[in-house]
């Protein structure tokens, strides 16, 4: 089986799927924006705001704490594709790390799905590793 392509009614936070091949030439196909955020070497919050900014060149007022975080991700006025989906790597490593850093940023990545989701906008965010969320639908 192969992916689905993604709409604003799959927002939300998955596994990756096996072969993200597809699923990858179908978000460019649609012109939306495929995001990669490495936190394999985030050891902290600092690490992951830094990582989260120069992947979607936050604005240089980024405050680089979680509510900036979280006003960063529902703004995007800077970005122009419309839609994204973000490719999380290293979330485990991550989490090792910083348990606690890792569930406010799954909290935050939720909200900000929702928060898209009611604009009509697509926000998909995908775990390359092992994270507890559902898998990426399957056709």
């Amino acid at each position: 089986m192969k992916p689905i392509l993604p709409s604003t009614e799959h927002n939300g936070l998955y596994q990756v799927p096996a072969d993200v091949a597809p699923l990858r030439r179908a978000v460019r196909d649609a012109g939306l924006c495929w995001h990669v955020v490495d936190l394999q070497r985030a050891r902290g919050k600092r690490a992951l705001f830094t990582a989260f900014a120069r992947e979607f060149s936050f604005p240089a007022t980024f405050g680089c704490n979680w509510d900036a975080l979280a006003d960063a991700m529902q703004d995007l006025s800077w970005r122009k594709e419309p839609g994204r989906i973000v490719l999380l790597r290293g979330l485990d490593a991550f989490s090792s790390a910083a348990a606690d850093d890792q569930d406010m940023l799954q909290e935050i990545l939720a909200a900000t799905a929702l928060y898209w989701s009611g604009r009509k906008r697509l926000f998909i965010v995908l775990a390359s590793e092992e994270a507890g969320w559902p898998a990426w639908p399957q056709s």
